[in-house]
């Protein structure tokens, strides 16, 4: 469960450190006091995106901690330890700092982490529901990946996900290796003219640069000649002055001070150094021209190669270096179609098999996903009564494709069905009208998907929007039974959802020195009653608003 969170420099936090307890933690606070900053601070450090406009001003950086008690969290620990990231203490610490520029930096335990193991481990210990959720339950693909969440069945899942990508894969290859065998007789003639054609050439890797080079050298070869020839001259071969020469002479010059100044012991080297290099230099250059020769047979065979080259490679529509590749390429071509029928007949039995194995995993997820429907409609349809909708109605359509399709997702076509009122047909939840009565209806469906759930702490944010009264209420109640199987962290604006809060947060904006900042606490009964009571009579808090207040803080109690 999620213990301690602490926050710095974020939008309008300085700094805060705040304490969670187990059971149903309600959040409330006047409309634009940042209540939805915490929640937003919760997942910042759980790997969402980050600006640097997130940094308070005037501050370089922000910095968000959060601290889990991983004791009863199985999954979690066992994530820890296999990236070697577990503590003796039990302790889970997430850490993300954020820059003003935009960079930002993530930790587990006080270890450097990536975005994605951070939020591969978020998953077993935080889930979120939001009302911006609503909209996203009307897809016909979230539905369905509820129900498999509800279901458990991750296994399933993940199994018909990989067959169905293995068999995509052989069926494209298939398709590919068949159409080449309908081709395979004038495809076969093209490809032994081709090569035949390249063949003949004798290709080496690299041979049109060598040649290029060669071409280049012999071209202009007595321009070459006589550069090498004047290079040596100067070097060592002008009996007047030349740089050997000049190097003994200052080395002679040196060896006559070197007693008086010790230093001339590290200059005499260098120019010792010198003097083995330049000899060196004068040795490969002496047998660069012992072995070069004028060859104009040889300059013409390279015009005449390099031009049969350059006609080849225009034909093929490729550089002339990419001749030799574009040769192993056909004779790879080649060998796959003189092989083709074997691999054919290897793809056949191939994909028979995983189409066979597909359809055994594929019906086993649909039967789990039957099975969980009928438990999830059951579940759904009580808690939709209690939500003031007693004469609702929720199903689940299973459809199978008409034509049988190796789907990733299986062979389920899944739609969430209600009707709300008797007499009416069950409908697809996309077509309902009312606004209030999808909020109700999806708050349903995160409440009994959470209670499926092994993830230990759950955040409602504002799922609570479009519902009053009694309804709230039984929202509170629901919340409230939640909390005694799961962390349960809900920021809302009903005032019987608030009272029903085994703990209560409040989230105030204050404005001083021409600043705001956020100030959030958690409150003690009497200031319970309190923020119940502004919440219930707004600007006017009477006598009879505060007794109604501490009425409901009672009655929980």
């Amino acid at each position: 469960m999620l213990t301690q969170i602490h926050i710095q420099n974020l939008i309008t936090i300085h700094e805060l450190s705040l304490e969670f307890k187990t059971g149903t933690t309600v959040i409330t606070g006047e409309t634009g006091a940042g209540k939805s900053i915490l929640i937003d601070a919760i997942l910042l450090a759980l790997g969402a995106r980050a600006t640097g406009d997130l940094v308070r001003p005037g501050h370089e950086k922000a910095d968000i901690s959060l601290t889990f008690d991983v004791t009863r969290l199985p999954e979690a620990a066992h994530w820890l330890k296999d990236h070697d990231l577990d503590q003796e203490s039990q302790e889970c610490i997430l850490r993300r700092t954020i820059y003003q520029d935009g960079r930002s930096r993530s930790y587990i335990n006080g270890m450097p982490s990536t975005l994605q193991p951070l939020r591969e481990l978020s998953e077993t210990l935080i889930q979120i529901h939001g009302q911006h959720e609503h909209q996203s339950l009307l897809k016909t693909d979230k539905q369905r990946a509820l129900l498999d969440r509800y279901a458990g069945h991750a296994y399933l899942v993940d199994s018909v996900h990989a067959l169905a990508d293995e068999w995509q894969t052989l069926h494209q290859e298939f398709t590919e290796l068949q159409q080449l065998i309908d081709e395979r007789t004038s495809r076969g003639e093209f490809l032994k003219f081709q090569l035949q054609e390249l063949e003949e050439l004798h290709l080496k890797p690299d041979e049109f640069t060598q040649l290029d080079l060669e071409h280049k050298q012999l071209a202009h070869a007595d321009e070459l000649l006589q550069s090498l020839n004047m290079t040596l001259g100067l070097l060592t071969d002008v009996e007047e002055q030349n740089a050997l020469k000049a190097l003994h002479h200052a080395l002679q010059t040196l060896e006559k001070v070197r007693h008086v100044e010790p230093k001339t012991t590290i200059w005499i080297e260098s120019i010792q150094n010198a003097i083995l290099q330049l000899s060196d230099t004068e040795d490969e250059l002496r047998r660069y021209l012992d072995t070069f020769s004028l060859d104009p047979e040889r300059l013409s065979w390279l015009e005449r190669r390099i031009s049969t080259l350059f006609d080849l490679a225009r034909k093929h529509k490729v550089e002339p270096n990419e001749l030799y590749d574009l040769q192993q390429k056909l004779k790879e071509e080649e060998n796959k179609l003189a092989f083709s029928d074997t691999r054919l007949t290897e793809l056949t039995t191939r994909i028979n098999t995983l189409t066979e194995h597909y359809s055994i995993a594929a019906n086993k997820l649909s039967k789990s996903r039957r099975q969980a429907a009928n438990k999830l409609v059951d579940e759904l349809t009580q808690i939709i009564h209690e939500l003031s909708l007693p004469q609702a109605e929720f199903a689940i359509s299973f459809e199978k494709n008409e034509k049988p399709i190796i789907s990733a997702q299986g062979l389920d076509k899944i739609t969430f069905q209600i009707r709300t009122n008797a007499g009416q047909s069950l409908q697809p939840l996309a077509k309902i009208a009312s606004g209030g009565e999808l909020s109700r209806i999806a708050l349903a469906i995160h409440m009994s998907t959470a209670l499926e759930q092994t993830t230990p702490t759950l955040i409602f944010d504002e799922v609570d929007v479009g519902i009053g009264g009694g309804t709230a209420e039984m929202v509170g109640k629901l919340l409230r039974r939640l909390g005694d199987t799961h962390q349960v962290l809900c920021i809302t604006h009903q005032p019987q959802v608030a009272a029903l809060g085994h703990q209560h947060i409040r989230v105030t904006k204050i404005h001083s020195n021409n600043a705001h900042h956020t100030q959030i606490e958690t409150l003690s009964l009497k200031e319970k009653v309190n923020e119940l009571a502004r919440m219930l009579g707004g600007v006017e808090i009477t006598p009879k608003v505060l007794a109604h207040a501490r009425e409901m803080v009672e009655k929980v109690v």
